[in-house]
């Protein structure tokens, strides 16, 4: 039960997070911001942080690695598709790539109605492939690159729960892949952007600050459930992100909710019933 109050709760995180970058025009400057933040915790958590074993190090990296990608993938699929069909596209991949790995690489067992309900969800996301999903279509070069953000969040994420498998550590593994993955974007804004990136964050502190505790929170929270229970199982609860998601992008960003994005959040709920009862 506490695992899954911990990823409903990382859930909302991430949707207010993602929604908040959409609605930004000056998405790569948010982005900085947030790693700013990330950072800082970083500088925080430095007194405190264990030196990992030599057995976590490649995890560490090969996650840190898969987030960096995955930021800068985001930020293209955001320029050109709406938040409410480029979300739950990306994050429909994930629960299959984390399932397979999961079974494959971990021997993790997952009864027959788990499995179904992690299926389900990915399959509900096909259903904005259907007219857009109700609203504009995502141009087909972009699904790419919204396939492959959802290979990244999968694979950091099966990463993630593997290596606190080993190290049981989520606050200082969570340092340590920040550590490698939160300055590149603050560099290449301070070295290329800095006037605007300047004036963004005297300006918009506020919503960099808030993505960037946004983004900390809701993966630290994450990290905290796998460690108590199923990774697959993990992955595919925090895809009611989805829901909330679409919500936002109506309420917040003015976009449509078509048939195909109802029939999607219907498939994503279902699919968590199907886990857990």
């Amino acid at each position: 039960m506490l695992a899954t109050t911990l990823v409903l709760i990382a859930a909302l995180l991430h949707a207010t997070w993602n929604t908040l970058i959409k609605f930004s025009g000056e998405r790569v400057l948010v982005v900085a911001c947030m790693d700013c933040v990330a950072l800082l915790f970083v500088a925080v958590m430095v007194l405190f942080m264990q030196w990992p074993p030599m057995e976590i190090w490649p995890w560490i990296l090969a996650s840190a690695a898969f987030e960096l990608l995955y930021r800068y993938l985001l930020i293209q699929a955001y320029r050109v598709g709406d938040l409410g069909l480029v979300y739950p596209l990306m994050r429909g991949l994930s629960p299959l790539v984390v399932l397979a790995l999961t079974l494959v690489f971990a021997g993790e067992e997952l009864s027959t109605q788990q499995i179904l309900g992690i299926l389900l969800i990915p399959f509900g996301m096909l259903c904005l492939l259907w007219q857009g999903g109700g609203g504009a279509r995502l141009p087909w070069s972009m699904l790419p690159v919204v396939a492959l953000i959802g290979l990244c969040i999968g694979c950091y994420t099966y990463i993630d729960g593997q290596a606190l498998r080993r190290w049981s550590r989520p606050l200082d593994y969570l340092a340590w892949v920040t550590l490698l993955s939160a300055w590149p974007f603050p560099l290449v804004a301070v070295v290329w952007k800095r006037p605007a990136f300047v004036l963004f964050w005297r300006e918009q502190w506020r919503l960099g600050l808030s993505v960037g505790l946004c983004v900390l929170l809701s993966y630290a929270l994450v990290l905290w459930a796998m460690q108590l229970g199923s990774i697959a199982e993990a992955a595919a609860l925090r895809e009611v992100s989805v829901i909330l998601v679409v919500l936002f992008g109506m309420r917040y960003l003015k976009e449509p909710f078509g048939r195909p994005r109802l029939l999607a959040c219907g498939l994503v709920l279902i699919g968590m019933l199907v886990m857990k009862l």
